[in-house]
């Protein structure tokens, strides 16, 4: 039995059109075309928002503003074909899954409902701070009373391979999310799933 920390937008949700749309707007560009959306591809969130013109300082008023946001579009999000089976499958073999993401508890709870895999997780941790998953995912375990080594995150970004890294826990990138695969690999994550099988696999290993 492990300790199965899901990262949440681009891990679980198909959020990267809501994201890329959402920075645009706010960019005060014309909707993006399918150009745009290939340029933007495989950038981080942060990476998107400065492509896009955005300074530095600009991040925190974006970032809550999007989050709000999306409690209007949530319903409207798509999960990864193949994800909730995984979920249930983990759970169904007795691991302890979580989620640790930037996004609202309020969001993610709703999302999880409308896609049956509420009951499958046993604490949502919301709300994050974008530089600040290692310490969330230290608190996490200090909560739960886990040792690091019983624990694995699972992340679509190269921050959520930095930050498990950061704090000596194992992390499973999926390729696909936000980062591309290419800077993932690079990053070293503990495994690299390209589908939801292979990220089963891998999970059922490490």
């Amino acid at each position: 039995m492990a300790v199965i920390i899901f990262d949440f937008d681009g891990t679980i949700a198909d959020s990267f059109d809501y994201v890329a749309n959402f920075l645009a707007r706010e960019a005060g560009q014309a909707p993006l075309s399918d150009h745009d959306r290939h340029e933007l591809r495989g950038l981080s969130m942060v990476g998107m928002a400065r492509k896009l013109g955005f300074k530095w300082w600009q991040g925190p008023r974006l970032f809550f503003k999007g989050r709000s946001e999306m409690r209007k579009t949530i319903n409207h999000l798509k999960t990864f074909k193949g994800i909730p089976e995984v979920v249930r499958k983990l759970h169904a073999e007795g691991h302890e899954l979580f989620i640790l993401s930037t996004n609202s508890v309020r969001n993610i709870r709703h999302y999880l409902r409308r896609h049956r895999m509420y009951k499958h997780f046993l604490q949502i941790y919301g709300g994050v701070g974008v530089f600040g998953k290692g310490p969330a995912l230290r608190q996490l375990l200090r909560d739960q009373n886990f040792d690091v080594t019983q624990a694995v995150y699972v992340g679509d970004e190269l921050r959520d391979v930095e930050a498990a890294k950061s704090i000596g826990m194992r992390v499973v990138a999926v390729s696909w999310g936000f980062a591309s695969r290419q800077n993932l690999e690079a990053a070293k994550p503990t495994g690299l799933a390209d589908n939801p099988e292979e990220l089963m696999r891998i999970l059922q290993e490490v």
